[in-house]
This record gives structure tokens, sequence and C-alpha cells, in this order.
């Protein structure tokens, strides 16, 4: 499996309990997506009008909703994925796409009513994700959620409604900036270390994942508070693979990390890390891959091993993470790292600003535009 197959499986394997059975239950995400923005005059409805004896509407909170662009519902089978026909109401709404999974399907409407037949992709449909490659090369790809603040829910204040725990929450706006520009800056500093890359000779076996939170917190999967994730893949992604999630306080400063090791019950190194405390990463056969650590002011320090170099990812000293995050190796900065993902638009925007013997040497700039309700990359410009 190539490093961006990875990614995307790891979008995927995160959100879902750890080794469950692919077809244990089978889950579909179906939505129609409004020709603008408004709210149904009446509670929206889904009738399985194939295979009913077989799916079943799940109509719990972030399961099942609308927002202003989207109507969502989630069909649950014990024993088939075999896809059914559907009819979806959506009263005082006109439809203009029905997507299954990440998968737009043809549909036929009557007033506000649409009928279609579903297809067998288990996406998530609320999770809007896809990967953004290493533009220098040799790199890591980032795994990116697009947290559009209309799936979060929020109301005219910003206050976030139906959506697990964000709901009644101010959106998280610095977090959710800061935690694109921390995974850009550790994608520079892994790349100056050696040895981490998908096309390098590592020390360990597994690979090295970056990747962003959601606020959609769709099927139940509550990415909260915001974070980070840093993390190492055993190869296959059995028990034993590693999670960090590095938390932020207001002002996107790091201050804590909850780390897991998936399927490893009493793991004696799952647990919450201080500022201070080393957090280690290694394979099955206990060769370290990556060593982390809080600083007391609020940056990630990554390094091989003890005595190895160190790479600071830091917020600026005057904007903040929220705006831009360097890399700092000896009192030298390497890189600042910036991002704007416009998740409504479907635009992301990535810079980063490298530097060579403490001087500006040259900027790489990113641009990904995706669609906003799938995902899927429109068209990615070369730098």
């Amino acid at each position: 499996m190539n490093m961006m197959t990875l990614c995307r499986c790891a979008l995927l394997m995160v959100a879902a309990p750890v080794m469950a059975a692919a077809a244990d239950p089978v889950y579909l995400t179906v939505k129609a997506v409004k020709f603008e923005p408004t709210r149904c005059t009446a509670p929206p409805t889904l009738n399985v009008l194939s295979h009913a004896d077989r799916w079943h509407e799940r109509k719990d909170d972030t399961w099942s909703g609308e927002n202003d662009w989207e109507v969502f519902f989630t069909l649950t089978a014990d024993t088939t994925n075999s896809p059914p026909r559907l009819a979806m109401t959506c009263p005082g709404v006109k439809v203009a796409r029905v997507i299954v999974g990440h998968t737009d399907v043809k549909f036929t409407a009557s007033g506000d009513r649409v009928e279609f037949d579903a297809v067998a992709d288990r996406n998530n449909g609320m999770l809007i994700n896809n990967s953004l490659p290493d533009p220098i090369g040799g790199g890591l790809p980032i795994g990116l959620y697009h947290n559009w603040r209309m799936r979060a829910n929020p109301d005219a204040q910003g206050r976030v409604r139906g959506c697990g725990p964000y709901n009644g929450r101010p959106y998280p706006e610095a977090e959710a900036r800061a935690v694109a520009n921390y995974l850009l800056a550790a994608r520079e500093a892994l790349r100056h270390m050696g040895g981490m890359g998908p096309k390098d000779t590592r020390a360990f076996d597994g690979n090295i994942v970056l990747l962003s939170f959601e606020v959609a917190c769709g099927r139940a999967h509550n990415d909260f508070p915001p974070h980070v994730h840093i993390m190492l893949y055993v190869p296959g992604y059995t028990p034993g693979s590693q999670v960090t999630h590095f938390y932020m306080d207001d002002r996107a400063r790091i201050v804590s990390n909850s780390f897991t090791e998936l399927g490893v019950k009493n793991s004696k190194r799952a647990g919450n890390y201080r500022p201070g405390d080393v957090c280690r990463m290694a394979d099955l056969k206990g060769n370290l891959g990556l060593e982390c650590i809080i600083t007391p002011e609020g940056g990630i320090l990554l390094r091989k091993k003890p005595g190895a170099d160190e790479y600071l990812l830091i917020g600026d000293e005057q904007a903040g993470a929220a705006e831009k995050v360097c890399v700092i190796q000896r009192g030298r900065k390497l890189a600042a790292c910036s991002s704007s993902d416009d998740a409504g638009r479907g635009l992301m925007t990535a810079t980063v600003e490298l530097t060579e013997e403490c001087k500006p040497a040259r900027t790489v700039t990113q641009t990904l535009r995706y669609d906003p309700f799938t995902g899927r990359v429109l068209e990615q410009a070369k730098p």
C-alpha cells in the first residue's frame, strides 16, 4: 500500500472502531444537497423502498439530521450491503444533488421528494476529507478533514448546535486553523529529520501518519476538543498502532497529549502526557520510530531518539499558531507554515516559507480545490 492510500485509509480508520468487522454492521450515509441554504419546513423523511426488512434508519444525533445545505440520514443493515432503493422527502426544499457516502447518484424528483438507488459506498458522508501531498517530494502526505462551519451547525452567534460535544460551544476558529499549520510544520520537520518519508528506508516497521480533526462528529465520532494527530501505524493497521492527540488551549498552544495504543489492553504507555513527558512511538518489535515532547511554551518537540537532532514545532511569537507555525532546529528557523481552508468554497491553501542560513530561501504554496460535499479533489495546482 502506498503512502497516499495509507493516508486515505487513516482518515477512515481513526473514525471507526478498531478492528471492527467490515460487514458488521454495514452503514450507508445518504444526503440531499439543497439548491440554496435554507431549512425544511417540516421534518425530512427517508423511506426504504426495497430490502426494507434489511435496512433501518439510525435516528440518533450526528447519524441523521439537517444543516443549512444538507439533509442526511444513516442506514444500517446487519447481514448485507445490497444497496436499497430509497425515497427522501425534504419539505419546502429543492434538491440539487443526492450523495451516498461520497458518490453522487442519479435521482428523479417530484416536488420535494426524490427517489434513487443507493450504491455500496460506505464512506461517512458527513466527513469531508482528502490528502494533501508533499509538493517538494519525499515528505509525508497530510490527511485533512475540511471543517465547514455549516457542518458544525452554529447559530447566528457562532455557537455550535447539533453535533455532539461541539454542541453549544463557539466554533473553534483558531484551533481549526492551527491544526493544519502544525501538520505542515510536522511534515517539514520530519523531512529534515530524514528516514521518515514514504520512500525512505525506515528504522522501524510501519509508517508515520499526519492527520487533522473534524467537527461534524459524523456517526458519533466525537473528535473533541480540536487536536493534532502525529501517529505511527504498524503494518496492516493491526493492534499496536499508536495515536497521539495533541490538545490546545484557546491560543492554540499545545498543552496535553492523550496517547493511545489501538487494540492494546492495559497498555503501559497509553495515557495523558503533559509538558516535559516523553511520548515514545515504537513498532511491534520495540524499534523506536519517533519521540514527541510538549514544551512549556506550548510547542511539540520531535526527535528520533534521545540525543538525536530535535525539531520544535511552535507558534509564531507574534501571530501565534493559528496564523503560523514555525520549525526550529538548534535555534534556527527552518520553515514557517500557514494555511487557510474555506470548506464552504472547497478551497485550501497551504504555504511553507523555507529558510536557509537564517535567510528566506523560497516559498512553496499549494492550492487544493475540492468538492465541499464529497471532498473529491477537483484541481491541485502545482507549486
